[in-house]
Parts: C-alpha cells; structure tokens; sequence
C-alpha cells in the first residue's frame, strides 16, 4: 500500500500542473476543445482537462500597429491633383470578439496585415478625394483628423450600424448601397475593433523631392529679389528726400546769410554816410589811405602822374 501512495501522489501532482493554468491580466485564453471554442479564460488560475483541452492566450490590451514597420516599404497615396504623397500613420487596435479573432488566426492569416491592407485601401480613396493643402491643413471638413475619423468608422462598420437602425427603409437601401465599399473594409468579421487611426508624418516620395526643393529654392529667390528691390527702392526715396532737404537747409542758409550781409552792408555804408557828413575831410583822409594800402602790396608796378589827387595826401606829409 505504501508502494503504491508515492506514485499516486506524483501522478496527481502531474495531472495537476498539467490541468492548471494561468491567465495573466491584459490577456484572455481561449480554451479549445478538438480545435474547437468551448470558452473564454479571463486573468487568474484556470483548470483545463489533460489531453483533450488546448489553451492559447491572446493580448487582449489595445495594441499598436505602424505601417512602416509592418509594411517594410513607403505607403505610397495619389490626391485629387495627382500628387504622389508618403504617409506614414499607426492604428491601435483591440479584440473584441476572441472566437472570430482566432478562426481568423487559425486559418493562417494575419490580422494586422489584413488590417493595414484595409486601411490602406480606405485611406488611398480619401486621399485620391482631396487635394495636398486639404491634408496638411486641420481648420475644415477635409483635415486630417476627418480623413481619419470616416476611415475608422469604415473599418469599425460604423456607418452600417448606424443604417440598421434608421427607420425608413429605402434610405436603408439607398445608403447600403453608397457605403458598400464601407462595408467590405470592415475589421468586425476578424473579431476586432479600432479604437484610432492617426497619420504621423505626410512627404513627397524621394525622387520628386529634389525637384519640389528647387521649385521651392526658386520661389524663395524671387522673393528675396522682390525683396532686394523694394530695399533699393526704398533707400533711393530716403536719399532723395535727404537730399531736398539738404538742398532747402543749405538754401535757407544762403537765403539768411545774404540777408545779414546785405543788412552789414546797409549798416556800413550808413556809418560811412554819417562819417562823411560829419568831416568830410578826415573821410577822404581815411579812405586815401585805405586806397594806398591795397595799392601798394607786393611787387607790382603802377605809373601814375606825380600831380595826381590820388598822391595828394602823399604830398601834403612830404612838405610838412
């Protein structure tokens, strides 16, 4: 009997751990039965049956998912002006129905892949719809944050929803049938939903960006050259206006100082007049020797007659 105690112990020890499972939190086991769905696990300590019962765990948080990163090449677009762009954007995405989720894995497919193709394809008919400054601009119905809001309810089904429960029925069919391209995006029948799709940069492809450069280097230079010329305009009309002014200060200076030299004058031969009137003979006196002194100077030679008025103060001191 004791021989038999220690096996026994060890063999539902074994069958324990092998019965026994973990679900961590943020993540959901799927509990299988002959490749079949019998339940869902949420976190804590489970029991499966050994040997029949398989349990694969999925991430059940809100996961991220980067074109570049997935796609391995630039996500090329064309726009309403048939501009080539490069977008790189991310999705975040969650599972909502895990029995859809994993008849979708189990066949072999990957669902980030079919949800960038999607994506991919709704985005590429929003774009084609919109011109480049629509996309860069966020300030109208046709921003950035639009695009991506109607390309999330597109892959979330949204739009379908909403007409299953409109009330009139040929705007049921009539919508149906609009948003039909809608309803082939749709990420529901794989079992998850998207919580948000955001564009992270917008370029021009590589082999056109050079040449966007220089178009946009020759737009700089035309105006960098407006530019120039409206400073040599206007320093030509600073310089013409400093030089009339300049013309009317030194005019002005002119116009005063002949107005004072003219009133020096006045006011010289005024005490001329007065002199003469007062001694007429010291006056002629004064102005003969001021006659002798400009005359006299340097070596010049003047031949006057000896019986001239001009020497006759001359004479005068020569018989004193």
């Amino acid at each position: 009997m004791r021989k038999l105690l220690i096996p026994t112990i060890l063999i539902l020890i074994g069958v324990f751990f092998s019965s026994a499972y973990v679900v961590e939190e943020g993540t959901c086991g799927i509990v299988l039965r002959f490749n079949k769905i019998i339940e869902l696990s949420g976190p804590g300590l489970h029991f499966k049956i050994p040997g029949m019962d398989n349990v694969k765990v999925v991430d059940a948080k809100i996961q991220t998912t980067n074109s570049s990163d997935s796609a391995g090449r630039e996500q090329k677009f064309i726009t309403r002006e048939n501009k080539d762009l490069v977008v790189d954007y991310f999705v975040q995405w969650k599972i909502v129905d895990f029995n859809r989720y994993y008849e979708t894995i189990a066949g072999g497919n990957s669902v980030e892949n079919l949800l960038l193709a999607r994506l991919n394809g709704r985005l590429r008919a929003e774009i084609g719809k919109l011109d480049i400054i629509d996309i860069i601009n966020d300030t109208n119905n046709n921003s950035r944050n639009s695009i991506m809001t109607r390309v999330k309810e597109a892959l979330n089904g949204t739009a379908q929803e909403e007409l299953v429960k409109s009330e009139s029925v040929e705007k049921f069919i009539s919508e149906t049938e609009k948003d039909s391209e809608s309803n082939k995006t749709s990420m529901r029948s794989f079992g998850i939903e998207v919580i948000d799709v955001r564009i992270k940069k917008v370029n021009f492809p590589q082999e056109i960006s050079n040449s966007i450069y220089e178009q946009m280097k020759a737009a700089r230079k035309v105006v960098a050259q407006n530019q120039r010329f409206q400073g040599v305009k206007k320093a030509d009309e600073i310089r013409a206006e400093t030089t009339l002014e300049v013309t009317k200060i030194l005019s002005e200076a002119e116009r005063q100082s002949r107005t004072i030299r003219g009133e020096g004058d006045a006011n010289a031969a005024k005490l001329y007049a007065d002199a003469f009137g007062k001694d007429m003979e010291f006056f002629s006196f004064i102005r003969s020797l001021k006659a002798y002194e400009q005359s006299f100077t340097g070596n010049d030679i003047m031949v006057i007659s000896p019986d001239s008025e001009f020497f006759q103060y001359m004479k005068l001191k020569s018989n004193n």
